[in-house]
């Protein structure tokens, strides 16, 4: 599997090889590089894509600490820097809009353009609810993977949705250990961090400085019920007037996490279209 170096990190990455501007895909809070199948393979061979694991996800090097937006960012310049890429698109879903986010802000002249997914702007308190699923099986064993499956695909968000590209996303986030029983990859106390830093951590004060191209794209179905979707259309909205180049699509039929696994054709067609635009 390829490594490079972030920051001092060891950092696992898949690479989709294309032409065109190169997109690096930034995933969320308790996520993988595999949530960019899709859409990398959507893209492909008209556009490269680099997706890669966080820091303390995946098979990614996992420090006791060191989990806020400050950290990301300087790991992204040094993947980039890895890679050999002076600039390119960065596409970032939920926790990883926030970090292309900073990214932008601190790095403009490294940017070519920005692809948020369903995040990259100060989150309401009460959707650590929302969020509560896919936290609680952090640090728990099952006894199979067939057994962890099929807990995440009864989980609210996936039931009904589940497809291959989800049962490849979570087979990689599960760790078989030596007693054969099954957990995530993530561990708790990295999230835990990530959360108390990203709570004090306010990116409105971004958002009117991000010079370059930018695509917002939400999705509107709720993850726990019916309403709870992550980004309110009023939010998107707000997030459309206040960075200066930017555009919004909403990508029906999809929740906070099949905007990107549900494999829904309105996603790449809107980033092509993003992509081919000046």
């Amino acid at each position: 599997m390829p490594y490079a170096t972030g920051d001092g990190l060891r950092l696992h990455y898949v690479d989709w090889p294309g032409e065109g501007p190169p997109v690096v895909g930034i995933h969320g809070l308790t996520s993988n590089c595999h949530v960019w199948d899709s859409l990398a393979e959507a893209l492909s061979p008209a556009h490269r894509l680099l997706a890669y694991d966080l820091r303390g996800r995946g098979d990614s090097d996992k420090p006791a600490s060191g989990y806020s937006l400050a950290h990301h960012t300087a790991d992204l310049a040094g993947l980039l820097s890895a890679w050999g890429l002076e600039r390119a698109v960065l596409a970032g879903h939920s926790l990883g809009a926030h970090i292309a986010v900073s990214f932008a802000h601190h790095h403009p002249e490294r940017v070519e353009k920005l692809i948020l997914v369903d995040g990259g702007f100060d989150v309401r308190p009460e959707l650590l609810e929302s969020l509560r699923p896919a936290l609680a099986r952090l640090g728990q064993a099952y006894p199979s993977l067939a057994a962890y499956l099929a807990m995440v695909r009864a989980l609210p968000p996936m039931a009904g949705r589940w497809n291959a590209y989800a049962e490849c996303y979570y087979t990689y986030d599960a760790e078989v250990a030596p007693d054969g029983t099954v957990r995530s990859k993530v561990p708790r106390a990295a999230i835990e961090e990530e959360l108390w830093n990203l709570s004090r951590v306010r990116l409105w004060a971004y958002h009117h400085r991000i010079a370059c191209p930018t695509l917002i794209l939400r999705a509107p179905d709720g993850i726990l019920g019916a309403t709870d979707c992550l980004m309110t259309q009023e939010e998107a909205e707000a997030l459309l007037h206040a960075i200066p180049r930017s555009r919004l699509v909403v990508v029906p039929d999809t929740n906070h996490y099949t905007i990107l696994l549900g494999a829904n054709p309105a996603l790449p067609k809107a980033v092509r279209e993003f992509l081919a635009g000046a």
